[in-house]
């Protein structure tokens, strides 16, 4: 945990007990936990569909246990900052889950505040010991830390699974300093993204026990699998299988992901894994770009692109 933590929280009298087992904060006593504070209950909105995900892949996406650079690759491609731009930033990261950004963040030589509503335990042990890492329990609609303090506010691949993604982005976006930076990225809301086999199953699939989904998935997953991988023969078979196989298989991709040569049994478990992802969640409400910049323009004083692409969305600051 950082040693001036306690500076960024939104109470100048906030301190820990001598045991170090309780947070006082705002006349309330905060319960601390494998050096978590722990803002929020740990059963939440995304119990049975993350936290499920965490505890079966817990650590699927980080790079340096699934031997790619697919998330260091991903995090500089949409950003478009060079990694020489992390150095010494604070970053106030919005949704870690298992921490594969934490870890490629604090590669870069950031220090990284990472915060999710439950679940925190499992990035804590796949990031260890770290001063540079503080990991806190609490919602990202509500977080208790000071407005205008981070050098950048982060947010991947988490915002349009909250309860109210707009409420959600206006919020986060008060703690950047003025003369900071913001990278928020969204499922896309255009014709693409919203007519795939995804949202079609979606409205069905988040009403399911998350463990019958899961075991569907698994089942179904190895017979979709080479479906998939014989469709992408053909020139138009990834368009078919995007819009109409509920299989995420990433074979089509393997090359920019870093699995060169391919891992018959790691592009398998990314397909379990991302297929269940895309229809468990309780809430899925990608945020349009249009949005995205009237909040920009609201809250940002440093130039901001926002980039719409198919199935995604980016909010990064120019730098």
């Amino acid at each position: 945990m950082f040693p001036n933590f306690i500076d960024y929280l939104d109470d100048d009298s906030s301190a820990f007990t001598e045991s170090g087992k309780t947070l006082r904060f705002k006349n309330q006593n905060i319960e601390v936990i494998n050096d978590i504070p722990r803002f929020t209950p740990n059963h939440s909105y995304s119990t049975g569909n993350f936290s499920k995900l965490r505890e079966k892949h817990a650590t699927l996406q980080l790079d340096s246990k699934n031997g790619t650079h697919d998330r260091e690759r991903t995090v500089l491609e949409r950003t478009q900052w060079p990694r020489e731009f992390f150095k010494g930033k604070t970053i106030l990261e919005c949704g870690c889950g298992a921490g594969p950004d934490t870890e490629i963040l604090r590669s870069f030589g950031a220090r990284v505040l990472s915060v999710d509503i439950a679940g925190v335990d499992i990035a804590r042990n796949n990031i260890g010991n770290d001063e540079n890492v503080s990991f806190v329990q609490a919602s990202i609609m509500d977080l208790p830390f000071k407005k205008k303090s981070f050098d950048i506010v982060w947010c991947h691949r988490v915002i349009q699974h909250t309860p109210d993604p707009k409420a959600t982005l206006n919020h986060i976006l008060q703690f950047v300093k003025d003369d900071g930076a913001v990278f928020v990225h969204s499922y896309a809301r255009t014709y693409a993204q919203m007519l795939r086999w995804k949202y079609l199953l979606w409205p069905i699939t988040k009403r399911m026990d998350p463990e019958k989904l899961y075991n569907a998935i698994k089942f179904y997953a190895p017979l979709a699998n080479k479906f998939t991988n014989f469709m992408l023969k053909f020139p138009a078979g990834k368009y078919f299988n995007f819009f109409f196989v509920p299989f995420c298989n990433y074979r089509n991709f393997y090359p920019s992901k870093g699995f060169n040569p391919p891992l018959d049994e790691q592009l398998l478990e990314h397909g379990i894994h991302d297929t269940f992802d895309a229809l468990s969640p309780e809430y899925d409400e990608p945020l349009s770009a249009t949005y995205m910049r009237e909040m920009a323009q609201k809250h940002l004083s440093r130039p901001v692109d926002v980039a719409e692409h198919h199935t995604i969305t980016l909010m990064r600051t120019q730098v």
